[in-house]
């Protein structure tokens, strides 16, 4: 009998960091993403101050 709940919590166990993995793969685009935005605005905004935001 403990084998099988061995195998049971093995599975979840398996299951819930197949779901982590998921989950913070999508954190990793978002942030890729807001990083792209933010610098492309930020790039935007630099050539219309004529680079003056960099100082």
């Amino acid at each position: 009998m403990g084998c099988i709940v061995s195998c049971i919590q093995g599975i979840f166990q398996c299951i819930g960091d197949a779901v982590m993995c998921i989950v913070a793969s999508i954190a990793g685009c978002l942030e890729c993403v807001i990083g792209w935005i933010f610098n492309f605005v930020a790039t935007i905004f630099d050539c219309l101050t004529c680079g003056c935001c960099r100082r």
